[in-house]
């Protein structure tokens, strides 16, 4: 059996050493790496036969699309007025970079002469960007249940679109899950933090209808909010527990990781800054 600590390292080195790029670093900040993604990759991969070459290659371009996602997402928007030049720059660059890293992924694949996988991801970051725009776009989203299904296709699209094109269910399952989980998490951590957060923000936007029929107060309504977000944080809890039983097999280190998030997620629940 392969040992997923090594394997690990060594595809971490092996996509870092492809997104480096001197002049972008020079800029720019160096690519981060979501290693939960790296690790169900590495899982549903694992249970697969498949050539540890083109399963390295599979991972790697994979990851490559995730960074080139990620570092779009952090262009910033164009302020009003004359920009310095080192903004504008700074924000041509980011814009640069993701497309590198993204014909990065595409060359890996053809160097394999995987053009259905190409397909397969393309599909995927089509339905991430049309869900960003969903979640982004205000009051597009009027319930709970279509939040987390936008949550779920933005974080986890790559690793379904992989997951279902190998027929593997059980590793959908817990990716989906363990996905949402984990950016539940984020959310209510930046809400704690600075009081920013999307997902709270469209909690905001949906009806909160007072039973006497006057309108809610703002105070009421930031509690029903956050009432509503912890009930989905909890239920994302549940679902990753019972995804978790679906894997005929999890090795140690990412059965740990598991439960390390859901430790901290039950750390975090029903916490929250005091106000006044």
């Amino acid at each position: 059996m392969l040992n997923i600590t090594d394997d690990i390292r060594q595809l971490k080195r092996l996509i870092e050493t492809k997104a480096q790029h001197p002049y972008l670093l020079k800029f720019i900040q160096k690519p981060s790496l979501d290693e939960d993604k790296l690790l169900l990759l590495w899982g549903l991969f694992n249970d697969l036969d498949v050539l540890s070459e083109k399963r390295n290659q599979y991972i790697i371009s994979t990851m490559l699309v995730q960074i080139a996602l990620d570092t779009h997402e952090t262009v910033s928007n164009s302020g009003e007025g004359i920009e310095l030049p080192e903004v504008l720059k700074n924000r041509q660059l980011q814009v640069l970079a993701g497309d590198y890293y993204s014909g990065l992924y595409y060359q890996g694949l053809a160097s394999v002469g995987n053009v259905e996988m190409i397909r397969v991801l393309s599909n995927a970051i089509k339905q991430i960007n049309d869900n960003k725009i969903i979640l982004y776009q205000q009051g597009s989203i009027k319930d709970v249940p279509t939040l987390l299904m936008t949550i779920k296709a933005i974080e986890a699209s790559l690793i379904l679109k992989l997951a279902d094109y190998y027929d593997q269910p059980a590793w959908r399952d817990i990716s989906e899950d363990l996905l949402l989980l984990n950016r539940l998490h984020a959310e209510k951590r930046s809400y704690l933090k600075s009081g920013q957060s999307i997902v709270f923000d469209v909690l905001r936007e949906m009806p909160f209808d007072a039973s006497n029929g006057e309108e809610v107060l703002t105070s009421e309504k930031e509690d029903r909010v956050r009432v509503q977000f912890d009930k989905c944080l909890r239920d994302a809890r549940q679902s990753v527990q019972h995804s978790m039983r679906k894997l005929v097999k999890m090795d140690d280190d990412l059965l740990e990781r598991v439960n390390v998030i859901l430790e901290q997620t039950e750390n975090i629940a029903n916490s929250y800054v005091k106000e006044g």
